[in-house]
């Protein structure tokens, strides 16, 4: 059925989009990453887009019909074929990525892992993660990071994956990729993998294990040509400084979204591996061969001034909820009891309070990572490093 037929037509939203109601109302395309604003007028005639009226009888607004069946945000059906149409409880601010950490059991031993020695057979009750991933959607959440650990590891993975089928929440794999083998392990309804590839051969074996490399290359091009959205995080470390053209030339050739790059913290196994930190003068110009979104920003124009995490939490195997992994010793409570009353107790740092508030590009760097400051409120090194801020 063409745009043109709008009129006679049963309007229902389309299966890949979802009301969303953060700061403002949204429509979310988990499929696509895409986020659109929409106003409270906009927001009420798509929830009555529930597949049981045509359109001459809900809106006379021809042109917004028309770029919302283009959009993919509305079907345009023949005969009545109702769905429930929801839109949650509005919270600010609004939780809409959730580091979901299913296990902390892996294959790798990696250098610089930030869990470190801690409880390594910890791993998520099955029940309890369907439960907390489902209380995420309805809260509006957007991208849901499945974590570890390894998560290609935890023995309920398939089970899990098939129970979240459905919810409008993309979900990201996070992998080191040296598992992945489509013949062997099936992700149900998994939109994007996004490996871990740390340098090129010899930079990416000295941080996670000889061998390693060419395993997670071979699960990588599996997924490229199983057709998945791919996506790569990468630490800069003294052992691929010289690696990052190489990489940046693999990353074309398989279509990443996103090429998330950032500098070493020290914390979990890497202090027992101080050999692989950079000086930041030299890892800083490397971060600009990132690209994509990325989550950990502050604000998107809704709540401005407000410094990293405005909108991202993290939950453990146990449950335990932080502002990010590493924080995970400094819970807001446990999500298992309610990820909204953990949600509500993370703390928000303005811009204002922080020390370099009166630095010319405050408003740009946002203050950087809260962990990697020496101090609670001191600027991020790194950040003014990256904007040629002396201190």
């Amino acid at each position: 059925m063409t745009a043109v037929d709008w009129k006679d037509a049963y309007l229902r939203l389309a299966p890949d989009a979802a009301l969303k109601n953060l700061e403002t109302p949204f429509v979310y395309l988990a499929s696509k990453d895409e986020l659109y604003e929409i106003d409270e007028k906009a927001a009420a005639f798509l929830l009555a887009c529930d597949g049981t009226q045509i359109g001459r009888k809900l809106t006379s607004e021809g042109e917004f019909v028309e770029y919302c069946i283009a959009e993919e945000i509305l079907e345009a059906r023949e005969y009545p074929d109702p769905i429930d149409v929801f839109m949650g409880e509005r919270a600010i601010p609004s939780l809409r990525y959730l580091e979901l950490h299913l296990t902390h059991q892996c294959n790798l031993s990696c250098a610089h892992c930030y869990i470190g020695e801690g409880d390594r057979s910890a791993s998520m009750p099955l029940e309890d993660a369907v439960a907390i991933t489902r209380e995420f959607s309805d809260m509006g959440g957007l991208r849901l990071l499945i974590s570890g650990g390894e998560p290609l590891v935890y023995k309920d993975l398939g089970a899990y994956l098939r129970q979240i089928y459905g919810l409008p929440v993309r979900r990201v794999l996070l992998t080191n990729g040296t598992l992945f083998d489509p013949a062997k392990i099936t992700l149900p309804g998994v939109h994007e993998i996004q490996f871990s590839l740390d340098g090129w051969e010899e930079g990416h074996d000295l941080l996670r294990g000889k061998g390693t490399f060419s395993r997670t290359l071979k699960g990588i091009h599996a997924a490229h040509d199983a057709g998945m959205d791919i996506s790569f995080s990468t630490m800069i470390h003294r052992y691929n400084l010289d690696q990052f053209d190489r990489m940046a030339a693999f990353m074309e050739t398989m279509g990443a979204l996103e090429w998330g790059i950032d500098v070493l913290c020290m914390a979990g196994s890497l202090e027992g591996h101080k050999e692989f930190i950079v000086d930041y003068d030299k890892a800083v110009p490397l971060m600009e061969y990132g690209f994509g979104g990325g989550y950990h920003g502050s604000s998107d124009g809704h709540g401005e001034g407000y410094a990293c995490g405005r909108h991202l939490m993290t939950v453990m195997p146990d449950g335990r909820a932080a502002k990010c992994g590493f924080y995970m010793d400094d819970p807001v409570g446990d999500a298992r009891k309610g990820l909204a009353a953990c949600w509500a107790k993370v703390a928000h740092l303005r811009l204002s309070d922080l020390e370099c508030k009166g630095c010319p590009v405050i408003a740009e760097c946002r203050g950087g990572c809260r962990f990697r400051a020496p101090g609670p409120l001191s600027p991020d090194p790194v950040m003014c490093r990256s904007y040629g801020i002396t201190r």
